[in-house]
């Protein structure tokens, strides 16, 4: 299980610049208090090197069968297919394991990298507003649909 500390500098390294560009403050404090609540609550997968954590995904359950991801972060020094390959094939062991049937998620319109990411991995917009998408995709699509969730 990965330290609040160590989610905190990757969700900082990754987060502020889309953050303040889509108009918001992102509080270093707020934030680790986010962490501290959700990770008890909350199913992660995790990628190290060397011992460092370089990537991570947060999920948390909603209704049946459909979870949220709460967190979602690679170091852009290791945005690698080998990295992926690792944290999808951690949240495909999760979802099977408690029978998740789908995955939501929230982007910023600013954060284009995660934006071109959702849509190429065959997740589907549901709402949106001036700020924000909101994504929806199945577990069993995005096994079909991506080699990433294949394994």
């Amino acid at each position: 299980m990965p330290q609040v500390d160590e989610i905190l500098e990757l969700d900082l390294l990754t987060l502020r610049e889309h953050t303040e560009r889509a108009g918001d403050t992102l509080d270093p404090v707020r934030l680790r208090q986010s962490i501290e609540n959700l990770l008890p609550f909350s199913e992660v997968a995790v990628v190290r090197r060397q011992g460092a954590l370089v990537a991570y995904a947060m999920l948390q359950p909603q209704e049946a069968g459909q979870w949220f991801v709460t967190g979602f972060s690679t170091h852009p020094e290791h945005r690698s297919a080998a990295v992926l390959r690792s944290l999808f094939g951690q949240l495909l062991h999760i979802a099977s394991r408690r029978g998740i049937a789908s995955l939501r998620s929230n982007v910023y319109k600013t954060n284009h990298l995660s934006m071109a990411f959702h849509t190429r991995l065959g997740f589907k917009v549901t709402r949106e507003n001036a700020k924000a998408v909101e994504f929806i995709a199945s577990v069993s699509e995005l096994r079909a649909r991506h080699p990433l969730f294949a394994q």
